[in-house]
């Protein structure tokens, strides 16, 4: 398959129909990628989704860009960085940091999946955290791998973009990076999620990343973070408000990546 075939649309997955109703994602070449008859998969996922989420992946067209849905189901990203033949580090939008240490594969959770791709990828040189909530201002848990560099909210409220990609670029490895953005980094003006959220704004996302293109190639990007809505929400103005927001930050990023 030849690069510009597998950058040229984006792949959507259905767990949970949160990506559905976001029509501006049609605007590229789209490939839906159904998971809506699994069991055992929200949240934490068993050995038998596991296998054959891998599997629906492993057929798809489009490769550069993810779509996941709810957060819920972030530790898709694992698969995703699963398949990268290279060395490559993790650079990871996010509002948590999803290194609990407890569970070990088949048992992916959102919560672990990214102490278990430290512990099972061989590729996977270093994960740089940005935007996770800190504990008492300091960095968010103790015990962090030595491996693992986090940007807290705290200090991303402080810094210009500039700053924050130099803080990342010190520590990042002369190799591709692979970007997985959990919207609940953002705040509530940019994004909804069903998850605790930080005060990232859409633009200062935009701009990290922008410049994290410009200075390392990249081995693909994911964003996560849709808000579950039940068909009843889909009539009420407020919850069409909130998906709308989601739906542009969305678009964004996948602009970003592909427009041009």
């Amino acid at each position: 398959m030849n690069r510009e075939a597998v950058s040229s649309g984006i792949s959507l997955l259905n767990f949970d129909e949160t990506l559905k109703k976001q029509r501006l994602l049609r605007g590229y070449p789209v490939e839906w990628i159904d998971f809506s008859d699994l069991r055992s998969c929200q949240g934490y996922c068993s050995a038998e989704s596991l296998r054959i989420i891998q599997d629906r992946l492993s057929a798809r067209k489009y490769r550069h860009v993810t779509l996941i849905g709810n957060g819920n189901y972030h530790y898709v990203t694992y698969v995703l960085l699963s398949e990268i033949r290279q060395p490559f580090s993790l650079i990871l939008f996010d509002h948590h940091t999803d290194l609990v240490q407890s569970g070990d594969l088949p048992f992916l959770s959102c919560g672990s999946w990214v102490s278990i791709a430290l512990r099972t990828l061989p590729l996977l040189s270093r994960v740089v955290i940005i935007g996770a909530e800190a504990i008492n201002g300091r960095r968010p848990a103790s015990g962090i791998p030595g491996n693992v560099t986090v940007i807290s909210e705290q200090e991303i409220r402080r810094l210009s973009t500039v700053q924050v990609v130099r803080a990342i670029r010190s520590v990042l490895p002369d190799q591709p990076v692979y970007i997985s953005v959990d919207k609940d980094v953002l705040d509530r003006d940019h994004a909804v999620t069903n998850w605790d959220q930080g005060s990232m704004t859409l633009q200062q996302l935009l701009d990290v990343i922008r410049e994290l293109l410009r200075i390392r190639q990249l081995a693909g990007l994911d964003i996560c973070g849709e808000l579950p809505l039940s068909p009843v929400d889909h009539l009420s103005d407020d919850r069409a408000r909130v998906l709308k927001k989601n739906e542009i930050a969305n678009k964004a990023i996948v602009d970003l990546l592909l427009a041009g």
